[in-house]
């Protein structure tokens, strides 16, 4: 099924104004600091600095004021600290871009709401589990009822439309759960909406349904209690970081450091900061 565009100038509105906004954020940032971590022109750093590229979403990374936070941003600084580590970020949008990034050596990590399924596994080499997530259902509540949930079973979904990311896992997802039901459930995505501006375009109506991680849901979830996500559509499934197959010795260290980090009350925190 052929992508259609969204109705309205609404999203493309949405997209210019992360842009504007993170552009504004860099630019202020590498005015105040030369050594500043946040690449604006990314070229791949000289030495044995790390160059990663960092998904732009409410649980990995973004902006709270002038300040970079996020899960995955926060914890990667405590384990570059712990270890002595340089690290260069690359902040993006479009998943694709930074999967290429891999692919030609730009980048020596990729963090993403990607779950660790087996076509990523089979191009990239991924580290232990971060954390553990699940994808859910987005749609808007049924306001003509009671209930909160549209969809109490998936096969509700069957010749139904639902979007998500470009080049996610969430699609073999829900082209096996589609032949497990015996019928079609059709997948759109486009490659300028990541996760976040889907939910916030179902929120606002644009578009009927998507189906992203359910960390990312919640969060937006809190400003838009419109939505309901209640509606899983996988089970529980480990989020790595990724890696060029090139770059074994430096999965199995990440694999060592989250290993450890996970036993400290630092992770603890932050699992509480962004998952609770």
């Amino acid at each position: 099924m052929t992508p259609q565009p969204i109705k309205g100038k609404l999203p493309i509105l949405i997209s210019l104004l992360i842009l504007v906004l993170s552009s504004m954020w860099l630019l202020d940032r590498c005015s105040r600091s030369k050594e500043s971590p946040i690449a604006n022109s990314f070229s791949h750093p000289d030495g044995d600095t790390i160059a990663v590229a960092i998904e732009m979403s409410p649980t990995s990374y973004f902006f709270s004021g002038d300040t970079a936070v996020g899960f995955d941003y926060e914890m990667l600084n405590a384990i570059a600290k712990a270890h002595n580590l340089n690290l260069v970020f690359q902040p993006f949008a479009p998943v694709d871009y930074a999967l290429d990034g891999l692919r030609n050596g730009d980048f020596d990590v990729v963090v993403a709401t990607l779950p660790a399924s087996g076509s990523l596994q089979k191009e990239f080499l991924s580290t232990n589990d971060v954390f553990v997530d699940r994808q859910v259902l987005v749609r808007l509540k049924d306001n003509t009822s009671d209930s909160t949930e549209m969809v109490p079973s998936q096969i509700n979904l069957l010749k139904d439309t639902v979007w998500t990311t470009d080049s996610s896992p969430f699609r073999d997802r829900l082209s096996n759960l589609s032949n497990e039901l015996g019928d079609t459930i059709y997948v759109m995505s486009d490659p300028d909406y990541n996760a976040e501006q889907l939910v916030i375009l179902t929120a606002l109506g644009e578009i009927k349904q998507a189906v992203v991680n359910e960390t990312v849901a919640r969060k937006i979830a809190a400003d838009y209690p419109q939505i309901d996500i209640s509606t899983p559509v996988s089970m529980s499934q480990f989020q790595p970081w990724l890696l060029p197959k090139s770059k074994t010795e430096l999965r199995d260290s990440l694999n060592c450091w989250i290993e450890q980090f996970k036993q400290t009350p630092d992770y603890q925190r932050l699992t509480e900061k962004y998952f609770k």
